[in-house]
């Protein structure tokens, strides 16, 4: 189908599905579909979240997608378009990284549960169901999950791994995915702030040749590790914050007026700032203490804020 076509037109066509071929072609190949339909998620019809699904449709890869709280940018890209690849791809390989193991095993424990749980995308896409007893095939949060496969490489089909504490030895991944890897933990100190963007760095060598990488978070610095990769030109940003024009008075592109002003209340304006309009340094009334500056350049980076 025509990606570029509107969500009315879109509704439309998914009507027109009704062989078990239309339907696999669309669950492979459209990501909005695969949302909408395939994994039951009615709360994403709407236009915002469909043009994010055909973006991120159309260049996946090579972005650190920076979107606002609750725009879905997780569920779209680190679950739902990693599914999709899956479903057209057995032989991929996936590392998904956050700061800390926990995090980024929450992003696997879901892509299993569909997997295990979505009648609908096995009897269409077999090879995701999970082992019958007796095959031996890994299909665990600590080991990753194995997909019936004709290769046999010593990585998982999906694995979740930590970016700080305890990368993987000797893994070389066809896709590399970084969601959630600057935390309010790690941007405490200039130290951590390194640390975090060292370990990013190692990470890089986890790749196999001409393999493909991801990034999807959320700044909660001026300086944090984002700010580095994207100073270097390691990704190209695609930022989207709640507002249209970035400001706290712009137009909401999804959450309402009300909900942001909730928001902003109970945030306070410099989280709020980091967290809704991916700009540490986006609202007047968080002001200047010369302390941030001097932090900022102890961790060698160029742009100074206060860290949360």
């Amino acid at each position: 189908m025509n990606l570029q076509s509107s969500r009315k037109d879109a509704l439309a066509l998914y009507r027109e599905a009704r062989t078990p071929g239309d339907m696999r072609a669309l669950l492979a190949g459209d990501l909005f579909f695969l949302m909408l339909v395939g994994l039951g998620r009615a709360d994403m019809n709407n236009d915002f979240l469909f043009s994010r699904c055909r973006e991120v449709q159309a260049s996946p890869d090579g972005h650190l997608d920076l979107w606002a709280r609750e725009h879905y940018k997780s569920t779209i890209i680190t679950v739902g378009k990693t599914i999709q690849d899956v479903l057209s791809d057995p032989e991929i390989t996936v590392g998904i990284f956050s700061h800390s193991r926990p995090i980024a095993k929450a992003f696997l424990r879901q892509i299993k549960r569909e997997f295990e749980g979505n009648a609908l995308l096995q009897e269409l896409f077999p090879h995701i169901r999970p082992p019958a007893r007796g095959e031996k095939r890994t299909w665990s949060e600590d080991e990753g999950i194995i997909v019936k496969r004709r290769s046999n490489p010593k990585e998982a089909t999906i694995e979740a791994w930590g970016l700080v504490d305890g990368q993987p030895i000797g893994k070389h991944f066809a896709l590399l995915i970084y969601d959630d890897v600057v935390t309010p933990e790690s941007v405490t100190t200039p130290e951590m702030i390194s640390k975090t963007t060292d370990a990013w760095r190692v990470s890089l060598n986890l790749g196999a040749h001409g393999g493909r990488r991801r990034m999807i978070g959320t700044r909660y610095h001026a300086a944090d590790t984002y700010s580095v990769i994207l100073e270097q030109g390691s990704v190209q940003p695609r930022i989207y914050p709640a507002t249209a024009d970035g400001t706290y008075d712009g137009e909401p592109v999804f959450l309402s007026r009300e909900v942001l002003k909730e928001k902003r209340r109970d945030m306070g304006p410099f989280v709020f700032a980091c967290q809704m309009l991916q700009n540490p340094l986006a609202d007047k009334a968080q002001g200047f203490d010369s302390d941030w500056f001097r932090s900022a350049f102890a961790a060698g980076m160029a742009s100074p804020c206060q860290s949360v």
